[in-house]
């Protein structure tokens, strides 16, 4: 009896130990403000502190779909693969909003069986999963799986439960923090272009007046092209104020679509040794949280595209208003699409275009893809404002 009471609360003591690290490193993640660092974090518990195999976080879409964005310890290339609502493991937890475990993937029963081939080149045989929710929606699914007939405990649901619940908890605090900090740069940005309105563009309007209104009146032909100069070079200075102010009046949601563009531009510079630019033409219409998404994940495909395919060597992404929305379109200067539809080996799997293309209906958006006349290609999305 004594035995059986000592090796009950030695259980107790494990399992609390357990729970107490399991609190720590969640309690981590409610303190990063970053989102793709958050979601970044909660595969890195999953997969370094409580031993799954691997990890993923599927993204929200549309009320149909759910996009793999990031994965820890994975053997394949899955992110950006679109999960189907109810489809897999994946798409029936998006669907139910309830954790569901799977331990022998392939021979089961109580899943569709969309996603075997992925599975398979994973190696892997049980999938856990759970929805990521707040504000009362299913924003995400946070996965983890099994490999090498290596099975879940019993405390796999509450570990991943928690985690996902932490996560949605960071993800809103992130959410509140940069809206907050949006609204204090938008601020102090108006009242810097009211300050240089009211200085500088009083300056130098004062300046350009006070040469003209000498040089009427000086006879000298050398000093009257030197102030012609000066009023020349004011009022060039007028113009770049005016550019300048005119940017800082840009909206804050146009700032954060430009500096993920950038992002998004850096990476593939930095992977490829190819030179690409960012051209925004326009001040953009507002936008809302999902086309600006689905902006940026076109982006990266149709850079990934330039990328396989294109053997370019230099790219220009360009924004711009167009219609009732804003379109993107990336240019390259290689060997262009050729006869042959792009990526059409991609698309039997849920990858490149087709997911895209996708994404972008769900926010009443487009794409196409043309061949330039002079060579290269241009990919193109539209996305509704």
């Amino acid at each position: 009896m004594h035995r059986v009471t000592h090796g009950f609360r030695s259980r107790i003591r494990l399992a609390a130990d357990e729970l107490a690290h399991l609190e720590r490193e969640v309690a981590r993640l409610v303190s990063v403000l970053d989102r793709e660092a958050i979601l970044h974090e909660a595969t890195r518990i999953l997969t370094e502190e409580f031993r799954f195999n691997c990890a993923w976080f599927a993204e929200r879409t549309d009320e149909n779909t759910v996009v793999i964005r990031y994965g820890a310890h994975m053997l394949s290339q899955i992110e950006d693969m679109e999960l189907q609502r109810g489809r897999g493991l994946g798409g029936k937890v998006f669907a139910l909003g309830r954790t569901l475990c799977v331990d022998e993937y392939l021979a089961s029963r109580d899943i569709t069986h969309h996603y075997d081939r992925t599975i398979v080149a994973e190696r892997m045989d049980g999938i856990i999963g759970t929805p990521i929710q707040y504000d009362g929606t299913v924003e995400g699914v946070l996965m983890g799986g099994s490999r090498a007939g290596t099975t879940f405990g019993d405390g796999a649901a509450k570990i991943i439960e928690t985690v996902a619940e932490r996560t949605a908890q960071a993800l809103n605090v992130a959410a509140q923090a940069q809206r907050r900090s949006a609204a204090a740069i938008q601020e102090e940005r108006q009242r810097m272009a009211l300050d240089l309105h009211d200085t500088v563009g009083a300056m130098l309007f004062a300046i350009t007046a006070g040469v003209r209104s000498v040089n009427d009146t000086v006879h000298d032909g050398d000093l009257r092209a030197r102030l012609h100069t000066i009023e020349s070079q004011a009022k060039e200075a007028a113009t770049m104020l005016r550019d300048s102010l005119r940017a800082l009046a840009t909206p804050a949601d146009q700032l954060a679509l430009g500096s993920a563009l950038q992002a998004a531009i850096h990476h593939f510079e930095v992977r490829t040794s190819i030179e690409a630019n960012l051209v925004m033409l326009d001040v953009l219409p507002r936008l809302g949280d999902s086309a600006v998404r689905v902006l940026i994940a076109a982006a990266k495909e149709g850079l990934l595209n330039v990328e396989k395919h294109a053997k370019a060597t230099g790219v220009v992404v360009t924004v711009s208003t167009q219609g009732n929305g804003v379109t993107l379109a990336i240019t390259d200067d290689g060997i262009g699409t050729g006869s042959e539809p792009i990526h059409s080996e991609e698309r039997d799997h849920g990858f490149g275009l087709d997911a895209i293309e996708h994404a972008l209906a769900g926010v009443g958006g487009t794409l196409q893809v043309t061949a330039n006349p002079d060579g290269g290609t241009t990919f193109r999305v539209w996305v509704r404002s």
